[in-house]
């Protein structure tokens, strides 16, 4: 088994609060304990992140956060796109026209819903609006907006937590409530 992640996405931080929303959601992981003050090598790559906590369960589904070599918590402040490994659906919010999974080859999805992907890509690039269209009825719809499984985000700000357990409800409402109320979207996936 691989090593794997979940996710967790501010889909409402704005680009300017970013980098203040992060400081106030890791200075609520260090006291409540869920995570180490210390900067380690935790993350999978270069990169460094904090180690579970000692009340670093209480966030999670499980009885426990198993340390493995990577496992640990990382804050992205940037312009992201956050999906899952596995091959995933949309289904427009304005017809009902769900892209279909490529059946074989490199493709994720059949070569008529590549615009949608498209428009993923151009939000990452910074030339995108936010939004993606259907190839079916022409519509366009903010991505939260398509009903896209496993979830999909994009956004400022986002929490990445290596080889962790889910995280439990209670541990996202408290979080989504430290930050303004704001709209998370979160999933595990392994790479």
């Amino acid at each position: 088994m691989g090593d794997a992640y979940v996710w967790v996405a501010d889909v409402d931080a704005r680009p300017e609060e970013a980098a203040e929303l992060a400081g106030r959601v890791m200075d609520w992981l260090e006291e409540e304990g869920i995570v180490r003050s210390e900067l380690t090598h935790c993350l999978l790559g270069d990169e460094l992140g904090r180690p579970p906590g000692p009340h670093a369960a209480s966030a999670v589904t499980e009885d426990e956060v198993t340390a493995l070599a990577a496992c640990g918590v990382g804050m992205e402040i940037e312009r992201r796109v956050y999906l899952c490994a596995e091959v995933w659906t949309a289904t427009c919010p304005h017809c009902g026209a769900t892209a279909e999974p490529s059946e074989s080859g490199p493709d994720m999805w059949t070569r008529e819903w590549a615009p949608l992907l498209d428009d993923l890509y151009a939000w990452f690039g910074g030339t995108g609006p936010g939004s993606g269209a259907c190839v079916r009825c022409g519509g366009r719809a903010d991505f939260l907006a398509w009903g896209i499984d496993p979830p999909v985000a994009v956004a400022h700000l986002g929490l990445v937590l290596w080889n962790w357990p889910p995280l439990s409800g209670r541990f996202l409402a408290e979080l989504s409530g430290l930050l303004g109320g704001h709209r998370l979207v979160t999933a595990r996936t392994t790479v």
